[in-house]
């Protein structure tokens, strides 16, 4: 999924959230506590075990309520101490990208989660009440969960399958159109 603005108006007017958009209302990891953190963390690696990826939307309530984030909360947001605490706890870390908006008069952060790029991200740290070691999350039904079902993780094996077979028909492809040097003119 891919942010532009004209997105950001598609996303406010519906009436819910999905499995690719998520809505929360404040961001400070200054003043998060570490249960917040690893909340945000099962957010990030359960958009990115989710196809297509999403967005966390920090400024907007539940109820669809554009509040905004301080400037404050915005500067709180550095790239190494969340990535280093993320990584403590989901392997692969999940990748995304940070970026601002405003709307409505007031600005917004927004977390866009890529699509796992080869294995889906696992929990590998325990934090109770919130992430369970060798726990793989999703989103269903708009919330960021463990999986439950057999068909879930089907879901998720056949997405990391497809990946994996893409990538070997392109390796294939390269072998195939490769033209040997002929250093020895044989």
């Amino acid at each position: 999924m891919k942010y532009t603005p004209e997105l950001l108006d598609t996303i406010l007017k519906q009436e819910f959230e999905t499995n690719n958009v998520d809505f929360k209302r404040g961001f400070n990891w200054h003043t998060f506590k570490d249960y917040h953190k690893t909340k945000f963390a099962k957010h990030l690696a359960a958009m990115s075990n989710t196809p297509n990826g999403g967005l966390l939307i920090f400024g907007v309530s539940d109820s669809k309520e554009v509040v905004g984030v301080s400037e404050e909360d915005i500067r709180s947001f550095d790239r190494t101490p969340v990535d280093h605490y993320i990584a403590g706890y989901i392997d692969p870390a999940p990748q995304y990208h940070v970026m601002t908006a405003v709307c409505q008069g007031v600005n917004l952060l927004i977390i866009e989660v890529a699509e796992f790029s080869e294995i889906p991200c696992i929990c590998k740290h325990e934090y109770e009440g919130v992430l369970r070691a060798g726990g793989v999350y999703i989103r269903h039904n708009a919330s960021s969960m463990l999986v439950q079902r057999a068909s879930q993780m089907r879901v998720l094996i056949d997405l990391a399958v497809k990946k994996k077979k893409a990538e070997l028909l392109t390796s294939i492809e390269e072998i195939l159109d490769h033209t040997p040097d002929d250093d020895w003119g044989l």
